[in-house]
């Protein structure tokens, strides 16, 4: 046995064997990396804001495809741009894959108009903008139901609960004010943002009147505004419906030194 071990048929055997096994695995790497394509990798294109044509046009010139799994109503946004996409881009994919994309809706939703007359101003305002709609003016009219809304108008026409109407729909509402009982108290309006500003009013039954943005030098400054002055200052009576203008800037040196924290506390 010991003799055979050191034969030379036995070495000879010993590297063929050798020589096969290198061979298989060789070829077995070659293989998987012809399957799986290792080295191939490419890099996914960022495709928000693209339109879903854009968006196919730029995969498929990547050797890639489009897969759209969802669509979400964006207010403002035109249908068919690319809000989502996975895997996100610069992600590393093989080709012939699949990118799966979210787009903005084609059409509006609609949406019912709830029941929103003979409330309080605060509990009509949410069940409209928890629709979807946008709150317009406050238009006064004599009523026994002070400070209730007691009708909704979109331009001057009258509109009916139940009516469907598209997400993003400016509705007016209508205030009952009695000829007794016609005035507020203008809120602080210091700190808050055009938006929140808006919102406080609202509550109050009141609207802004001229909105006016200082210092602004782009869009993010306007953004960043806060609310340093306005036309009626807290405290002051007003009629039901009245209109206060809003001055704000990006510069908070401007802000009067109140208690901010207290104004803020006001639109929860």
């Amino acid at each position: 046995m010991i003799k055979f071990l050191r034969s030379r048929i036995f070495l000879i055997q010993i590297c063929l064997a050798l020589v096969f096994t290198c061979l298989c695995v060789y070829g077995a790497y070659l293989f998987l990396n012809n399957y799986a394509k290792t080295g191939e990798a490419i890099e996914v294109p960022n495709l928000e804001g693209l339109d879903i044509i854009e968006a196919e046009a730029a995969l498929k010139s990547e050797g890639l495809y489009a897969e759209i799994i969802d669509s979400l109503y964006q207010q403002g946004d035109r249908g068919g741009l690319v809000l989502d996409q996975e895997p996100r881009a610069t992600s590393l994919v093989k080709k012939d894959r699949k990118i799966y994309l979210t787009i903005s809706r084609y059409q509006t939703p609609t949406v019912i108009v709830p029941n929103v007359l003979n409330q309080s101003i605060a509990i009509a305002i949410n069940k409209l903008t928890r629709r979807g709609f946008l709150i317009g003016q406050q238009i006064p009219k004599p009523d026994p139901c002070n400070g209730c809304p007691i009708g909704l108008e979109i331009r001057g026409k009258k509109l009916l609960e139940g009516t469907k109407l598209p997400k993003g729909t400016k509705i007016d509402l209508i205030i009952g004010m009695s000829d007794d009982e016609g005035e507020v108290l203008a809120p602080a309006l210091y700190g808050l943002t055009p938006d929140e500003a808006k919102l406080l009013l609202t509550s109050y039954g009141l609207n802004v009147g001229a909105l006016v943005i200082t210092d602004a030098m782009n869009n993010g400054d306007s953004l960043a505004a806060k609310v340093y002055d306005q036309s009626e200052k807290p405290g002051t009576f007003l009629k039901t419906g009245s209109a206060i203008g809003v001055f704000a800037s990006p510069d908070i040196l401007k802000l009067p030194n109140v208690n901010l924290d207290s104004v803020k506390a006001s639109i929860q």
